[in-house]
């Protein structure tokens, strides 16, 4: 299965196909365009940034050029391009919350607390993961799920651990214990790794993602540039942001769909992984994602926009991980195109889920149940937000007439 045509870049100037090299000293002119990076961290063998930024676990993050991106939503390959943040939020839908083990004395429902207060009951739940051989060296964050020793961290934390590379996790007080991968996701850049099961683990509780709410107070914790222990706090900046982000800027690499929580809570490469918390300490989101100017603009850092996968996708993909060290997406089996008038479904696949509910290559795309979409990522992240075997609503334009039709949604491994 190929991807679909390069997009039309001519026909989308907000997303320059550009490159931008995070360490590299800026160039004074030169104006590059923003880049997505993954915030993930510094070598553990010395404090320096890394000489390559092609190491997917070295010190810093993988460069992620910003370009246009041709969505599959077919298994394989899942895109063209690299990142793209799709311009205009729009509403989701999550999965259930899953149960989960609280953390020990958790805060009351609905009550707040003071930063000093939800750092000290998130602390010691957050751990910095320490990646090391296969070519692979560098440190991200996750968090405790249960005593059992189930962490969630990123995929492109830990990825380098299905090719061989040892995995190290390092707790709040100084602990440190090898640990396994259970499972990974690349399409959702989630993963669970274990530590033996220990009574001194200290599970964080998982919140609500779906009410969270713009303007409301939240806190970063993980490890960012190899410094364990980190706390930041912001606000929550947007919700249901989607953006998609590609690690290497490969056509061959796994694409990530994010409906993410943007934050303006400081996250810096190797926070990755670590839990995004509210203000009762309980997690809403995952670190995953930040966005940082390029380095013709002398920033490659925090600049207050990241991202956080939200908690009850996460959880949801999570407990596949758990149970089956695998997790699966949702599949319509079309390709995409962008064009002046909409999404339009440059082909649809025999078979697929898509040409079952009576869509037509051609057709314009215009909403996913009822959630409103006018580019390609908006499409697939609101696709991604629900999960095999449901079914949603497309509607769609075919010859000037708006109409709807009932997808049921095809599943892949990945």
């Amino acid at each position: 299965m190929a991807d679909g045509p390069a997009p039309d870049r001519a026909s989308a100037p907000r997303v320059p196909d550009t490159r931008a090299t995070p360490w590299s000293p800026p160039h004074a002119a030169e104006q590059a365009p923003a880049a997505y990076h993954w915030p993930f961290g510094e070598p553990v063998s010395a404090p320096e940034p890394p000489r390559s930024p092609r190491r997917r676990a070295g010190g810093t993050a993988g460069v992620i050029a910003l370009a246009a991106v041709t969505a599959l939503l077919v298994g394989g390959g899942a895109g063209f391009g690299a990142a793209r943040l799709s311009e205009r939020p729009a509403s989701t839908s999550v999965s259930d919350p899953a149960p989960s083990e609280p953390a020990p004395a958790p805060v009351p429902s609905g009550e707040t607390t003071t930063t000093v207060e939800v750092a000290r009951r998130a602390l010691p739940g957050t751990v910095m993961i320490e990646v090391r051989g296969s070519g692979e060296q560098g440190t991200g964050s996750g968090f405790v799920l249960d005593r059992e020793g189930h962490i969630m961290t990123n995929n492109h934390v830990v990825a380098g651990a299905a090719d061989g590379a040892r995995l190290r996790v390092v707790f709040s007080d100084g602990r440190r214990t090898s640990a396994t991968l259970v499972g990974r996701s690349p399409s959702y850049d989630l993963a669970v790794i274990k530590v033996d099961a220990d009574e001194r683990l200290r599970p964080l509780e998982t919140g609500d993602s779906s009410s969270a709410r713009v303007g409301a107070t939240v806190v970063a914790v993980g490890s960012p540039l190899g410094l364990p222990g980190t706390v930041t706090q912001g606000i929550v900046s947007a919700v249901d942001r989607p953006v998609t982000v590609n690690e290497s800027g490969s056509a061959d690499a796994p694409t990530a769909y994010i409906d993410g929580i943007q934050t303006d809570a400081p996250i810096n490469p190797g926070n990755s992984g670590g839990p995004l918390v509210d203000a009762s300490a309980r997690v809403v989101g995952v670190n995953s994602a930040i966005l940082t100017l390029g380095s013709g603009q002398g920033q490659a850092g925090n600049i207050g926009i990241g991202f956080a996968i939200p908690i009850n996708q996460a959880r949801t993909i999570g407990d596949l991980l758990v149970k089956d060290g695998r997790a699966t997406y949702p599949v319509v089996g079309v390709q995409l195109r962008e064009t002046s008038r909409g999404v339009e479904l440059s082909s649809v696949e025999a078979g697929g889920a898509a040409r079952k509910a009576g869509l037509r290559a051609g057709d314009l795309v215009s909403s996913v149940d009822e959630r409103r979409v006018t580019t390609r990522e908006e499409l697939v992240v609101a696709v991604r937000t629900h999960r095999p075997g449901e079914v949603v609503r497309f509607g769609y334009t075919r010859d000037g007439a708006k109409t709807e039709t009932d997808v049921t949604l095809g599943g892949k491994v990945g």
